[in-house]
């Protein structure tokens, strides 16, 4: 009796493990497909809050406030759709609370759904994805708290306060010579004799109020930087590692100055309000006696400063009078009001 021969045992088993393959090899195309473009329609809605927020601050920062502060909402709709390549996005919240505005965009197709259709993550049972991106801008006049308690002689700055990028020399020669320019540097590297140093302040805050009646301020001798301002120092360099993100202080400038040494009292003539790129504290090398960005950087090369050339360097925006920074009850402001993107 003749048997019939057994097949082999593992015959058959392409087809189930081809299945189970396809599944694995689906969600490895989802993943690389929809991620891809999930993260493209963000990056639109990111594009659509940043602009919103900012452009609703700079409405609420007009003199009078725009229309577009009264209605953030609808100042945000044009925004968001103009940022989106399909011209479909929808702005989920807009409001203005004090001096911050919030702005949070939601994606949108064309039929007006509020959701992201997918295409390869269908075969996962995942059809949809709600994405959105969130933006904040502050606007205002800027604190106290910004106004560096290091002044600077007139003529150590552009005397016409004119120019963009600038060195605020507080000790150095290199600037002396230069057409434009009167200070007379002493041996010591000082414009003016006990020139340089940190303005008097409350002990334990990095910043100063100057009494417009009687704008005389004593100083603090000596070269290194204020150790009161090294937390401010240190965190105004780690929000300008970031490009996209700027600091803007209040700098004052002085027109005479009385006493020598410690009995020095300077006479502040106005503040400049400008946009911090970096600045050489003598005292270190890193933060928070130093932090440079790549323009500052490139600005003391074509001064040809110094190591004894200490200073700060900035974007000049404006010049602030003492009357402009006189407190008006609640929070110091300047007149000088100002639009940021925070986050």
């Amino acid at each position: 009796m003749w048997r019939i021969k057994q097949d082999d045992p593992e015959r058959g088993v392409i087809a189930p493990l081809t299945a189970i393959l396809m599944v694995v090899l689906l969600g490895m195309a989802a993943f690389a497909v929809d991620a891809a473009t999930m993260y493209s329609e963000h990056a639109q809605l990111q594009n659509g809050a940043d602009s919103a927020a900012l452009s609703i601050a700079q409405a609420c920062a007009a003199a009078p406030p725009t229309a577009g502060c009264a209605a953030p909402k609808a100042d945000a709709a044009p925004l968001a759709k103009g940022n989106a390549v399909d011209g479909s996005s929808h702005v989920l919240t807009a409001t203005v609370t004090g001096g911050t505005v919030d702005v949070t965009t939601q994606t949108e197709n064309a039929a007006g759904d509020k959701h992201f259709s997918l295409v390869f993550a269908r075969v996962l049972g995942i059809d949809t994805a709600d994405i959105r991106a969130s933006a904040q801008a502050k606007f205002g006049g800027y604190s106290a708290a910004n106004v560096l308690p290091l002044s600077f002689s007139k003529c150590e700055s552009d005397p016409g306060f004119t120019k963009d990028l600038q060195f605020f020399p507080s000790h150095g020669d290199a600037l002396a010579s230069q057409p434009g320019y009167k200070c007379l540097s002493s041996s010591s590297g000082l414009e003016v004799p006990g020139g340089f140093g940190w303005l008097d302040h409350v002990a334990g805050t990095c910043n100063v109020k100057v009494d417009i009646k009687n704008p005389w301020v004593g100083t603090n001798t000596g070269q290194d930087f204020d150790g009161d301002c090294g937390s401010v120092l240190s965190q105004w360099g780690n929000i300008l590692a970031d490009p996209t993100k700027t600091v803007n202080i209040l700098i004052p400038i002085f027109d005479d100055l009385r006493g020598t040494g410690s009995n020095a009292e300077f006479h502040i003539q106005a503040f400049a309000q400008i946009s911090l790129r970096g600045w050489n504290l003598s005292g270190g090398t890193k933060l928070p006696e130093d932090f440079m960005t790549a323009e500052a950087t490139k600005l003391s090369k074509s001064l040809k400063l110094k190591n004894s050339d200490n200073g700060i360097f900035g974007r000049f925006i404006k010049k602030v009078t003492l009357a402009e920074a006189a407190t008006l009850g609640g929070p110091t402001t300047y007149g000088a009001p100002g639009v940021q993107l925070t986050k």
